[in-house]
């Protein structure tokens, strides 16, 4: 695999906030940042989300504003990280300069190494591009076109170096996926089989790359489970998987009898319900409390219970031939004993 690490925009972004500090900035200040083209690569893919303007106007008034006064969620999630940066920035250029001797081709190499291992054995990797910029939304990492984007200040804040290391093979995962998607004539699926395809991105990296402990499917390697996720999350997403699984059989049922009837239709219901990150407490008003979706979780289970029990390969061919794969979960299901779940 070809790729290249990018991560110059950081040391601006510290020069600018420099500038917020001594009250010296200007909004031509901020835009001529948002230029620099990895920034452009980060507002293209939050598209509606967080738009230039809306963070100009942010970053101007950062230094006096409050979480409660921030409408946009992305920032308003975000902002505790900017506070931090903006009180401790020395650090934070320390910090810098560790990561500049962290981002070795030895480590990136043995993260897509681990990756390769949860993927096909004949998959070639296309060139990209590892992104580090000093982030604008609630992500911190994730794979949009040709390149995987991480937050500098959610690595710094919330990271041990393992856990990075786990997302860099998680996200390499993705590349792989997303290439054999790719091969897929999805314009000619039915709505069920995509319904099945949206859990394998995100169930499958956390299964292969973060040893993912679910409740039926079990982790892979001895040592450490869950390694880069978030530890309330993955508790409360994991104790909620029975209430979790009737909705999963609802919403296959829902499919059966036409209820839901368009990839349009299925799209607005994954995103209320499986890409959902609040909490059943939550009102939408607020910071999400989950950092990761019911897809990553309940995707772990139901994709990785066929790895349990069949293994790669056969994990693999029903993710090509989707239609099948209903059957391999409920052969999976009785091989554990768990019939009570057949769908």
């Amino acid at each position: 695999m070809e790729y290249s690490i990018r991560f110059s925009s950081i040391k601006e972004m510290l020069d600018l906030c420099r500038k917020q500090i001594m009250g010296d900035i200007k909004k031509e200040d901020i835009d001529a940042i948002l230029r620099h083209k990895d920034y452009e690569f980060e507002f293209k893919r939050y598209k509606d989300r967080v738009s230039d303007s809306e963070f100009i106007d942010y970053f101007l008034k950062i230094g006096n504003l409050s979480e409660s006064e921030i409408a946009n969620i992305d920032l308003k999630a975000h902002h505790k990280y900017y506070q931090d940066l903006l009180k401790n920035l020395d650090f934070y250029h320390e910090k810098l300069n560790e990561l500049e001797k962290l981002l070795t081709p030895a480590l990136f190499e043995e993260q897509i190494s681990i990756a390769l291992k949860g993927l096909p054995d004949d998959i070639i990797l296309p060139k990209f591009n590892f992104i580090f910029t000093i982030g604008i939304g609630r992500s911190f990492g994730y794979v949009y076109e040709n390149c995987t984007h991480f937050d500098f200040l959610q690595l710094v804040n919330d990271m041990s170096i393992s856990e990075f290391c786990s997302t860099i093979a998680h996200e390499v995962h993705h590349v792989g996926i997303n290439s054999i998607y790719e091969t897929l004539d999805l314009n000619n699926l039915s709505l069920e089989e995509l319904f099945y395809i949206n859990f394998s991105g995100e169930g499958l990296a956390v299964k292969y790359c973060n040893n993912a402990q679910g409740v039926i499917s079990k982790s892979i390697y001895a040592g450490k489970k869950n390694i880069g996720l978030d530890n309330f999350t993955w508790d409360y997403l994991n104790n909620d998987f029975y209430n979790t699984m009737d909705k999963f059989k609802d919403s296959i049922n829902k499919i059966r009898d036409n209820k839901i009837k368009s990839p349009e239709e299925l799209t607005k219901h994954m995103l209320e319900y499986w890409m959902n990150p609040y909490t059943d407490e939550q009102a939408k008003t607020e910071i999400p409390k989950l950092k990761h979706f019911r897809l990553y979780s309940f995707g772990n289970d139901i994709w990785g219970i066929i790895h349990d029990c069949f293994g790669k390969k056969a994990v693999f061919e029903t993710l090509k031939n989707p239609k099948n794969f209903p059957n391999m979960f409920n052969k999976a299901l009785e091989k554990i004993g768990r019939i009570d779940l057949y769908i």
